[in-house]
Protein backbone atom coordinates (compact mmCIF):
# COMPACT_ATOMS: atom_id res chain seq x y z
CA UNK A 1 0.00 0.00 0.00
CA UNK A 2 1.50 3.27 -1.12
CA UNK A 3 0.58 5.29 1.98
CA UNK A 4 2.13 2.75 4.34
CA UNK A 5 5.38 2.89 2.39
CA UNK A 6 5.34 6.70 2.59
CA UNK A 7 4.58 6.72 6.32
CA UNK A 8 7.28 4.16 7.13
CA UNK A 9 10.29 6.57 7.19
CA UNK A 10 8.79 8.74 9.91
CA UNK A 11 7.78 5.74 11.96
CA UNK A 12 11.29 4.34 11.59
CA UNK A 13 13.15 7.37 12.93
CA UNK A 14 10.78 7.72 15.85
CA UNK A 15 11.22 4.08 16.78
CA UNK A 16 7.64 3.11 15.98
CA UNK A 17 8.18 -0.51 15.06
CA UNK A 18 6.58 -2.07 18.14
CA UNK A 19 3.84 -1.41 20.67
CA UNK A 20 5.85 -0.65 23.80
CA UNK A 21 4.09 -0.97 27.13
CA UNK A 22 5.56 2.09 28.83
CA UNK A 23 4.29 3.13 32.23
CA UNK A 24 3.26 6.77 31.95
CA UNK A 25 3.88 9.21 34.78
CA UNK A 26 0.60 10.34 36.42
CA UNK A 27 -0.80 13.64 35.14
CA UNK A 28 -2.82 16.38 36.78
CA UNK A 29 -5.85 15.08 34.87
CA UNK A 30 -5.53 11.98 37.03
CA UNK A 31 -5.66 14.23 40.11
CA UNK A 32 -2.01 13.60 40.88
CA UNK A 33 0.64 16.30 40.83
CA UNK A 34 4.08 15.09 39.79
CA UNK A 35 7.20 17.14 40.43
CA UNK A 36 10.12 15.60 38.60
CA UNK A 37 13.53 16.40 40.02
CA UNK A 38 16.41 15.41 37.77
CA UNK A 39 20.00 14.95 38.82
CA UNK A 40 22.59 17.12 37.05
CA UNK A 41 23.44 14.21 34.74
CA UNK A 42 19.77 13.66 33.90
CA UNK A 43 19.44 17.38 33.19
CA UNK A 44 22.33 17.07 30.76
CA UNK A 45 20.58 14.16 29.02
CA UNK A 46 17.35 16.20 28.90
CA UNK A 47 19.10 19.14 27.23
CA UNK A 48 20.38 16.92 24.42
CA UNK A 49 17.10 15.01 24.23
CA UNK A 50 15.11 18.23 23.79
CA UNK A 51 17.41 19.20 20.93
CA UNK A 52 17.16 15.75 19.36
CA UNK A 53 13.36 15.80 19.46
CA UNK A 54 13.38 19.21 17.78
CA UNK A 55 15.43 17.71 14.94
CA UNK A 56 12.86 14.91 14.62
CA UNK A 57 9.98 17.38 14.62
CA UNK A 58 11.68 19.42 11.90
CA UNK A 59 12.76 16.32 9.95
CA UNK A 60 16.24 17.85 9.94
CA UNK A 61 17.98 14.90 8.33
CA UNK A 62 21.57 16.06 8.83
CA UNK A 63 21.14 16.80 12.52
CA UNK A 64 19.06 13.68 13.17
CA UNK A 65 21.96 11.65 11.84
CA UNK A 66 24.48 13.73 13.81
CA UNK A 67 22.63 13.00 17.07
CA UNK A 68 22.05 9.31 16.32
CA UNK A 69 24.33 6.77 17.98
CA UNK A 70 26.96 6.45 15.22
CA UNK A 71 27.47 2.69 15.45
CA UNK A 72 23.89 2.27 14.18
CA UNK A 73 25.40 2.94 10.77
CA UNK A 74 27.48 -0.22 10.90
CA UNK A 75 24.54 -2.52 10.02
CA UNK A 76 22.49 0.28 8.42
CA UNK A 77 23.75 2.28 5.45
CA UNK A 78 23.83 5.96 6.42
CA UNK A 79 22.99 7.17 2.92
CA UNK A 80 19.97 4.87 2.71
CA UNK A 81 18.89 6.05 6.17
CA UNK A 82 19.14 9.66 4.98
CA UNK A 83 17.22 8.96 1.79
CA UNK A 84 14.56 7.17 3.81
CA UNK A 85 13.90 10.29 5.90
CA UNK A 86 14.02 12.57 2.86
CA UNK A 87 11.21 10.55 1.29
CA UNK A 88 8.79 12.49 3.49
CA UNK A 89 10.34 15.85 2.68
CA UNK A 90 10.05 15.35 -1.08
CA UNK A 91 6.84 13.33 -1.24
CA UNK A 92 4.11 14.54 -3.58
CA UNK A 93 1.61 12.24 -1.88
CA UNK A 94 1.84 12.94 1.83
CA UNK A 95 2.96 15.79 4.10
CA UNK A 96 3.71 16.14 7.80
CA UNK A 97 1.36 18.72 9.31
CA UNK A 98 2.56 18.36 12.88
CA UNK A 99 4.85 16.22 15.00
CA UNK A 100 4.59 16.70 18.77
CA UNK A 101 6.41 14.92 21.57
CA UNK A 102 6.04 14.61 25.34
CA UNK A 103 8.80 13.13 27.49
CA UNK A 104 7.55 10.77 30.20
CA UNK A 105 10.73 9.54 31.89
CA UNK A 106 14.47 10.05 31.76
CA UNK A 107 16.07 7.18 33.62
CA UNK A 108 19.05 7.35 35.94
CA UNK A 109 22.42 7.73 34.25
CA UNK A 110 24.45 4.55 34.59
CA UNK A 111 28.12 3.88 33.76
CA UNK A 112 29.40 1.26 31.35
CA UNK A 113 32.86 0.45 30.00
CA UNK A 114 32.94 3.19 27.33
CA UNK A 115 30.87 5.89 29.01
CA UNK A 116 27.33 6.37 30.35
CA UNK A 117 23.76 5.62 29.30
CA UNK A 118 20.16 6.41 30.22
CA UNK A 119 16.82 4.94 29.17
CA UNK A 120 14.05 7.30 28.03
CA UNK A 121 10.33 7.02 27.35
CA UNK A 122 8.25 9.57 25.46
CA UNK A 123 5.11 9.94 23.38
CA UNK A 124 4.96 11.14 19.79
CA UNK A 125 1.84 12.39 18.01
CA UNK A 126 2.20 12.69 14.24
CA UNK A 127 -0.40 14.20 11.93
CA UNK A 128 -0.03 13.43 8.24
CA UNK A 129 -2.02 14.87 5.35
CA UNK A 130 -2.74 13.03 2.11
CA UNK A 131 -2.10 15.63 -0.57
CA UNK A 132 -2.51 13.31 -3.52
CA UNK A 133 -6.28 13.41 -4.31
CA UNK A 134 -6.09 9.87 -5.71
CA UNK A 135 -4.69 8.47 -2.48
CA UNK A 136 -7.39 6.97 -0.25
CA UNK A 137 -10.19 8.83 -2.00
CA UNK A 138 -13.01 6.40 -1.12
CA UNK A 139 -14.47 4.92 2.06
CA UNK A 140 -13.29 1.38 1.36
CA UNK A 141 -9.63 2.31 0.94
CA UNK A 142 -9.77 4.45 4.10
CA UNK A 143 -11.23 1.54 6.08
CA UNK A 144 -8.54 -0.79 4.75
CA UNK A 145 -5.83 1.69 5.78
CA UNK A 146 -7.36 2.05 9.23
CA UNK A 147 -7.56 -1.73 9.69
CA UNK A 148 -3.94 -2.25 8.64
CA UNK A 149 -2.61 0.49 10.92
CA UNK A 150 -4.82 -0.61 13.80
CA UNK A 151 -3.44 -4.14 13.63
CA UNK A 152 0.11 -2.83 13.60
CA UNK A 153 -0.06 0.03 16.13
CA UNK A 154 -3.27 -0.50 18.13
CA UNK A 155 -6.73 1.00 17.69
CA UNK A 156 -6.17 3.59 20.40
CA UNK A 157 -3.13 4.96 18.54
CA UNK A 158 -4.77 5.60 15.16
CA UNK A 159 -7.24 8.34 14.18
CA UNK A 160 -8.21 8.93 10.57
CA UNK A 161 -10.09 12.09 9.52
CA UNK A 162 -11.47 11.31 6.04
CA UNK A 163 -13.00 14.77 5.64
CA UNK A 164 -9.62 16.39 6.34
CA UNK A 165 -7.72 13.67 4.46
CA UNK A 166 -5.42 13.27 7.42
CA UNK A 167 -4.24 10.61 9.83
CA UNK A 168 -2.97 10.95 13.41
CA UNK A 169 -0.61 8.32 14.82
CA UNK A 170 0.09 8.38 18.56
CA UNK A 171 2.85 6.19 19.94
CA UNK A 172 4.67 5.68 23.20
CA UNK A 173 8.34 5.24 22.42
CA UNK A 174 11.60 4.28 24.09
CA UNK A 175 15.08 5.63 23.42
CA UNK A 176 18.52 4.70 24.64
CA UNK A 177 20.75 7.71 25.31
CA UNK A 178 24.47 6.90 25.13
CA UNK A 179 27.44 9.11 25.93
CA UNK A 180 30.83 7.69 25.07
CA UNK A 181 33.83 9.06 26.95
CA UNK A 182 34.84 12.47 25.63
CA UNK A 183 31.77 12.76 23.38
CA UNK A 184 28.22 14.12 23.55
CA UNK A 185 24.93 12.30 24.08
CA UNK A 186 23.60 10.29 21.14
CA UNK A 187 20.29 8.48 20.76
CA UNK A 188 19.13 5.08 19.58
CA UNK A 189 15.65 3.59 19.24
CA UNK A 190 14.84 1.01 21.91
CA UNK A 191 12.35 -1.63 20.78
CA UNK A 192 12.36 -5.19 19.47
CA UNK A 193 13.52 -4.23 15.97
CA UNK A 194 16.43 -2.14 17.22
CA UNK A 195 17.34 -4.70 19.87
CA UNK A 196 17.81 -7.27 17.14
CA UNK A 197 20.86 -5.30 16.02
CA UNK A 198 22.08 -4.21 19.48
CA UNK A 199 24.59 -7.11 19.70
CA UNK A 200 26.29 -5.75 16.57
CA UNK A 201 26.68 -2.20 17.87
CA UNK A 202 26.65 -2.08 21.69
CA UNK A 203 29.32 -3.22 24.18
CA UNK A 204 28.45 -6.42 26.02
CA UNK A 205 28.45 -4.81 29.47
CA UNK A 206 25.93 -2.19 28.31
CA UNK A 207 23.73 -4.91 26.83
CA UNK A 208 23.78 -6.72 30.15
CA UNK A 209 22.40 -3.64 31.94
CA UNK A 210 19.36 -2.90 29.77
Amino acid sequence: MKALWLIAPLLFITACFDNANIKKEPTQDEETTVNITYTPKQQEVKSYLDLYLIQLQNLDTENIIAMTYPKLFIPINKRVFQQYINTLLTSQHISVESFDTEVFTIGSVHPYSHGEFSQISYKSVIKLNFIDPKLYSDDLSVRVLHDVLTRKYGKENITIHPEERSIVISKEEKLLAIKEKGKTWKFLGDNASYRDIYPQILPMDLLAKI
